[in-house]
């Protein structure tokens, strides 16, 4: 599909770009490196390198600096890039809504274990009351990023300090930390934070290191490694249930087990629950029956957060 880029600042044209052209400059630039660039495209390392260099020929002007920690933008290639993930969103939109089918597309992201034990059942009903709605629906640990559009509408448990979003708070969401009663039954004596080091705790992969919840535990055991590292909430669940240790877990989720929380005292920590809709989908009537929904299922569980 062509799309039409105009490039100011450097010189006034206009240049016509294939999609893919504008997914080169994307994805090198988001991945800083081509490497990186050719495995989330599926391609080889000397394609993307060829397609990026042909890029720069056609627009007469360098968008990449080379350099041994990756490939960052220049001037001009940070103009081209903010266009390019204009046209990006344009093209998002139209993909998720097809007035000839009256089908409407909406991605969601929800937080691990809140959002597949309280929301996703009460998402169901709005695709009883409307046939034609798709729900692309994740539940990562990983936080999306609405400005590559990567959702429709999100919660978090973490505000986002800028975006192209419509934000509020919807509840609160306490953690705390947990073992299994066989664990402790054989553990150390736990009195205080200070025991945490003589304990085997559960934690985050080193690729997660930036969630909250990790930076939460470093803080709690004053920087005391994990024993055991997962890439999911649902699989500390389970570890903590298996006795591999003590984790930090939905006080919630953690309840309805036979987990019992330790140090309740100083490391109980309270959440904002935030939901987050694009602002494109300000006007989509059934954006708005999904989002009251979501709403309203933190609201009937809000006694157990």
């Amino acid at each position: 599909m062509p799309i039409i880029i105009a490039a100011k600042g450097f010189s006034i044209y206009r240049k016509l770009m294939n999609w893919d052209d504008v997914k080169i400059l994307l994805t090198i630039a988001r991945a800083g490196g081509l490497s990186r660039a050719a495995k989330v495209l599926g391609v080889s390392v000397s394609t993307v390198h060829r397609r990026a260099i042909e890029l720069e020929q056609s627009l007469k002007t360098t968008l990449f600096v080379r350099g041994n920690d990756g490939y960052t933008l220049t001037d001009a290639g940070r103009i081209n890039f903010a266009i390019a993930e204009k046209a990006e969103e344009q093209l998002i939109a139209m993909e998720r809504g097809n007035p000839l089918t009256n089908t409407s597309v909406l991605r969601i992201a929800l937080p691990e274990l809140l959002g597949q034990q309280l929301i996703l059942p009460r998402l169901a009903s709005c695709q009883v009351e409307h046939p034609n709605l798709q729900l692309e629906i994740s539940t990562t640990a990983v936080p999306v990023e609405f400005n590559r559009r990567e959702a429709d509408i999100a919660v978090r448990l973490v505000r986002p300090e800028t975006g192209r979003y419509l934000v509020r708070r919807i509840g609160k969401l306490k953690f705390g930390l947990f073992a299994s009663p066989e664990y402790l039954s054989n553990a150390p004596e736990l009195k205080s934070n200070d025991d945490l080091a003589a304990h085997r705790l559960i934690g985050w992969d080193r690729n997660l290191q930036f969630i909250f919840l990790a930076q939460r535990l470093r803080e709690f055991s004053e920087g005391v490694a994990p024993s055991s590292s997962f890439d999911s909430l649902q699989a500390q669940l389970l570890a903590a249930q298996a006795g591999y240790g003590i984790a930090l877990l939905p006080v919630y989720s953690a309840g309805e087990t036979d987990l019992i929380q330790v140090l309740n005292d100083t490391t109980t920590l309270e959440q904002d629950i935030w939901l987050l809709r694009h602002r494109d989908t300000s006007e989509n009537p059934t954006a708005e029956v999904v989002c009251n929904t979501i709403v309203e299922a933190i609201r009937m569980h809000r006694h157990l957060l």
